[in-house]
């Protein structure tokens, strides 16, 4: 059940991009403020009597926002780069080229091979079948390239002898997918890197 106190992560994540511009054009163009000058904000005209002490809350919504949007982004939930992770951790690959490469982690973003088998292997045909239906949407599209899953079976038998079915799934991730999530996850962490250009662009500026 979501936690009803917890922000609405998109809106947490323009308030952290608005912010980290603000900072960067304040730092780049260098604005000077007067005592006593007046700034208007939706049609509302205020007064900055001590303008020396702007790039200082301009500085702390940044930081503000940066750890904030970690915390609720990163560390409340799962970035879509760690969802791929662990969705990929459960993969194998079928044909390994070398010893070497037995048992090594499969890349995120880069690689040659593209199909996998799922290290998972049960009874229950719906949980499976789920895991199909859901895997698509772990990658981008690109084009008409998708990542898809495909339900397998394999017959067993049990100490009595009888035969049972087991499924699992066949994996198939196009690299131009994979390329694509480079962006999403470059997209998705941009509150943080942005507002940690703001911040070192401010403090070089100083």
């Amino acid at each position: 059940m979501k936690d009803t106190n917890e922000p609405d992560l998109e809106k947490l994540r323009r308030f952290s991009l608005v912010v980290a511009l603000v900072v960067i054009t304040y730092s780049v163009a260098g604005i000077r403020l007067e005592p006593n000058t007046g700034i208007s904000v939706i049609g509302m005209t205020f007064k900055v009597s001590r303008p020396d002490l702007l790039p200082i809350g301009l500085v702390m919504a940044s930081v503000y926002a940066l750890l904030r949007f970690y915390y609720y982004g990163f560390m409340l939930k799962k970035s879509p780069y760690r969802v791929r992770r662990d969705a990929l951790d459960g993969l194998e690959n079928p044909h390994p080229q070398t010893s070497h490469s037995r048992g090594k982690k499969i890349s995120v973003y880069f690689g040659q091979i593209t199909t996998f088998d799922s290290s998972i292997w049960m009874s229950d045909r719906e949980k499976v079948e789920t895991y199909c239906d859901e895997f698509p949407n772990l990658f981008p599209k690109f084009a008409r390239a998708r990542a898809s899953a495909k339900l397998v079976s394999k017959q067993y038998y049990n100490e009595d002898g009888e035969p049972y079915l087991s499924y699992t799934a066949k994996v198939e991730i196009p690299i131009s997918c994979r390329l694509a999530a480079i962006f999403q996850d470059i997209d998705y962490s941009s509150p943080i890197w942005l507002n940690l250009l703001a911040l070192s662009t401010f403090f070089y500026r100083v």
